[in-house]
């Protein structure tokens, strides 16, 4: 193989040079590029754009460059990054006074350097002795200190990272901490081995460029600011990145893009349909033991055997069932690791005549499947989907039953592998499509209670009942299977606590437990008694209650900066509360338009979302409903403000005190 062409130009030097190579494209005039990538030999302090004078710390550079190498026979990946942070205040020194390199398992940290430029010029060097390798939460860090750091001072680090080749790449152009004013992405590779590579969420990439031998792929952004942290949202696959591929080999098939969706079908495919003869003869004893009823119909079939399989066989990724005979070992041990456990359901469909296909996705908290540039390592969780009643399970969470998935994998976007025939050859297609969320009507979080006071006046006396069906029921439920069962009564108690914020609590009662009444959507019922005086205040002659605390605490959503991220919620639902009200004689209740409250946003005359409370009263009586509604898991920005509306007006019933007076 051919060494890398290597160049008397600077970092510095070569960007320049690409972006002006670039700029007939129009590329490079979108931003302002300044020369502040190398390392300078005489440093000075930067100047910071007053749109972040608010920041404990700017970043000036963030600057990462991937070079693919040739080394004798091998391609080693050499993984640079250059940092340039302006402090500005106490937390600006506190977050950057220490800076942490994350090590990898095979990864090799060289070319460590760092030091901190003063406000009067002054250079202090980091020590190299003063490096200590560190390891916290189970991750491998180096980790120095740095002397000198105050505000007005910059901080600089920069390192190289020494990998083997690997396919697919990510760098991650913003963070949650602190803004950039400068981002830089190069990837060099041989000119023989070409990438792909996508800019997201407005990071911009040239297509790449031939310097010499080399392939140059740049990205650049600026004035990045930071990811806010905001609720009801999940922020990483919104921040600026680059994902990287690759996909040709020009010196063996030009024209033949390598590593695409189509080959990790057929890949994956193949791996999770394999199996030894004596596998199969080992699955075919173990199916006689499952208690299909006769006649049962597929959706019958796939209840039964997720059921089995899950309670009688431990799912833990910790297991190690070996590399001959797995699915033999599985049975044997009654316990197999996350890989081994899609195979052995693979193959009791394939014997029972399932129609399935292996679907890949990701989890709502990550980074989303692209459908154009094929990073396999984003493939990560695996379901089950059945095209005939259209319907999902898990195979590796042993909480989930049939036609429940996790709630952090719905609503996202999966690579759905569907099983064909080629002449003898059995292999898969693979398409993407939505993992749908179970239908809104079926995820409710209900509560109906009864409200009286004791003779005294004094103490409240409520009788409650939560009704959760759907995913609240889903969440819940395997509480009561795996959990001991003073842990049960502890988190029933805690669930009853909320409505009198007392642990004064008897009669509890738990009913439709087993994680199969989700099948037909049985309610978790969750009811007992709670004395409280906690909601009742004497004022003189007047009771004050504190009606609205009976729902519980409740979220509220002030937000100061516009917001940047669409709302998620975990799932669509819907909670409907009843509250009858017992007035005690001889009172009567000032100020009962208090409870009425209605906050809802209507699309093609559908409440997508929604909080009305009112009231009727017969009487002693007054029956309060109550009905917050939720029916879409993802509602844009441009909804944020109806949206906060609507969580607020929970949290304003939640404050809701009513005023009993006496009547005479």
């Amino acid at each position: 193989m051919k060494s890398m062409l290597r160049t008397k130009q600077s970092g510095a030097g070569i960007m320049a040079a690409l972006f002006a190579a670039l700029s007939v494209n129009g590329f490079s005039q979108q931003y302002n590029y300044t020369n502040t990538t190398g390392w300078d030999e005489k440093p000075a302090i930067h100047k910071v754009n007053p749109m972040f004078d608010s920041s404990a710390a700017v970043g000036i550079l963030d600057e990462k460059k991937v070079e693919y190498k040739d080394e004798g026979k091998d391609v080693m990946v050499y993984s640079s990054r250059h940092s340039i942070i302006h402090i500005k205040g106490d937390k600006g020194i506190e977050m950057f006074n220490k800076v942490y390199i994350p090590m990898y398992e095979n990864a090799e940290i060289t070319d460590v350097k760092a030091r901190t430029i003063m406000p009067d010029g002054k250079v202090i060097d980091l020590d190299a002795s003063k490096i200590k390798d560190v390891e916290e939460d189970g991750s491998k860090y180096k980790i120095f200190a740095l002397d000198g750091v105050e505000k007005g001072s910059e901080v600089e680090y920069a390192y190289t990272e020494k990998r083997n080749f690997y396919l697919f790449g990510s760098e991650v152009f913003q963070s949650g901490r602190i803004p950039y004013q400068q981002e830089v992405f190069t990837l060099t590779s041989p000119q023989r081995l070409r990438f792909s590579v996508k800019g997201f969420n407005g990071f911009n990439v040239s297509e790449d460029t031939v310097m010499g031998e080399s392939r140059v792929i740049a990205g650049y952004d600026v004035n990045v600011p930071e990811m806010q942290e905001e609720k009801y949202s999940y922020s990483d696959k919104y921040l600026k990145r680059v994902d990287y591929k690759f996909s040709y080999n020009l010196s063996t098939a030009a024209a033949v893009r390598q590593y695409t969706w189509k080959d990790f079908s057929k890949r994956a495919f193949a791996v999770y349909t394999t199996w030894s003869d004596r596998d199969l003869r080992s699955i075919d004893d173990f199916i006689k033991q499952i208690p299909i009823p006769a006649g049962a119909d597929e959706v019958r079939k796939i209840q039964v055997v997720e059921d089995y399989v899950k309670t009688n066989i431990n799912i833990d990724k910790k297991v190690e069932n070996g590399k001959k005979d797995p699915l033999s070992n599985i049975i044997k041990t009654k316990a197999s690791d996350e890989a081994n456990i899609i195979n052995f359901f693979t193959a009791i469909f394939d014997k029972l005549g399932i129609d399935y296909q292996i679907v890949f996705a990701v989890e709502r908290t990550g980074i989303s499947i692209d459908e154009d540039l094929e990073n396999w390592n984003r493939a990560d969780a695996v379901l089950f989907y059945f095209p005939s009643p259209g319907k999902f399970i898990t195979p590796i969470n042993s909480g989930t039953r049939y036609p429940y998935l996790p709630e952090n994998v719905i609503a996202t976007k999966g690579l759905f592998l569907k099983g064909t025939m080629i002449g003898n050859f059995k292999t898969a297609i693979g398409t993407f499509d939505t993992i749908p969320a179970e239908p809104f009507e079926g995820n409710t979080q209900n509560m109906e209670a009864t409200v009286k006071f004791d003779e005294t006046l004094d103490t409240l006396i409520i009788t409650s009942k939560q009704i959760l069906t759907g995913y609240p029921a889903v969440d819940y439920r395997p509480v009561y299977v795996y959990a001991p069962k003073d842990k049960q009564e502890e988190f029933s108690k805690a669930i009853i606590k909320n409505v009198g914020n007392s642990m004064n609590i008897s009669n509890i009662k738990v009913e439709n437990t087993k994680l199969t009444d989700c099948y037909d959507n049985k309610p978790l019922i969750i009811s007992g008694d709670v004395k409280t005086t906690e909601m009742l205040e004497n004022a003189g002659k007047k009771i004050l209650l504190k009606i609205g605390e009976i729902i519980g605490q409740q979220v509220e959503m002030y937000q100061e900066k516009p917001r940047q991220l669409p709302i998620e919620m975990p799932f669509p639902h819907e909670e409907d509360r009843k509250i009858t009200l017992q007035i005690p004689d001889g009172y009567k209740v000032k100020n009962l338009d208090d409870i009425n409250i209605n906050v809802t946003y209507k699309e093609n005359d559908v409440v997508t979302m929604g909080f009305v409370s009112s009231y009727v009263q017969t009487g002693n009586t007054v029956t309060i409903t109550i009905t917050e509604t939720y029916r879409n898991v993802l509602y844009p920005v441009s909804q944020f403000g109806v949206f906060t509306k609507v969580i607020n007006a929970s949290a304003d019933f939640n404050k809701v005190v009513l005023v009993l007076e006496k009547t005479s």
